[in-house]
């Protein structure tokens, strides 16, 4: 019941059918925008594996002038050092992403799932691992660059809010099989203008701070 009174919220899935600190002009736009993802691998995926995913998802937001930051936060076995952003949720710049072996309350289609308030702001998405090393096994389609691809799709729903889902690229939300032999050739990505609304949205959220801190600092004589 609390958590119906703090937000109702809207789950956005994905299923198959057949930084640096930018600079702030006058306008709060930038040329470039980073995010931080920090991502936990409850589905213990192979850390070769899961570096390709990275790879992959960073290639396809670098297209459209987003950066991503990628934190791991499984330690190694036998140390308990966990970077600080493991921690920290703040959309649009600090994001977390789950990877799971599958979803325990949707269809067995689904490869992944964004979690977005009323307003369209998010930090939390999840990626399911079965389902994608299914797609996998039966396209032949490289498990890391598959994985990319579903991470990039949900981390964008935090970026873009609601109704970020098109006709066309990949954030069609339904993949055919010919949006998979896209996506293994590196050719399932953004629109311009998605890219666009991504850029801003970090831009102005860092601008914000960064105006804030000025304004917050006293001047030196």
């Amino acid at each position: 019941m609390q958590g119906e009174i703090w937000k109702r919220c809207i789950l956005l899935g994905l299923v198959l059918s057949f930084g640096t600190f930018p600079v702030c002009a006058e306008d709060g736009r930038s040329p470039w925008s980073s995010v931080t993802v920090a991502v936990h691998n409850h589905a213990e995926v192979s850390p070769n594996t899961l570096a390709q995913a990275e790879r992959t998802a960073s290639a396809i937001f670098k297209q459209v002038g987003v950066d991503v930051d990628w934190v791991n936060c499984d330690p190694p076995a036998g140390t308990e050092q966990i970077a600080s952003s493991c921690h920290v949720t703040e959309s649009p710049r600090h994001l977390q992403l789950s990877i799971a072996r599958r979803s325990k309350n949707l269809t067995e289609s689904v490869l992944g799932i964004s979690f977005l308030g009323e307003d369209g702001s998010g930090c939390y998405s999840d990626v399911f691992v079965v389902p994608t090393e299914e797609l996998h096994e039966r396209f032949h389609v490289d498990l890391g660059k598959l994985l990319g691809h579903v991470a990039a799709h949900e981390i964008a729903h935090l970026l873009l809010g609601t109704k970020a889902h098109s006709d066309t690229g990949i954030m069609r939300p339904h993949w055919s099989e010919r949006d998979l032999v896209d996506a293994s050739k590196g050719h399932l990505l953004f629109t311009q203008a998605q890219g666009q609304t991504m850029r801003a949205k970090v831009a102005t959220s860092l601008c914000r701070t960064e105006r804030v801190v000025v304004a917050a600092g006293s001047p030196s004589d």
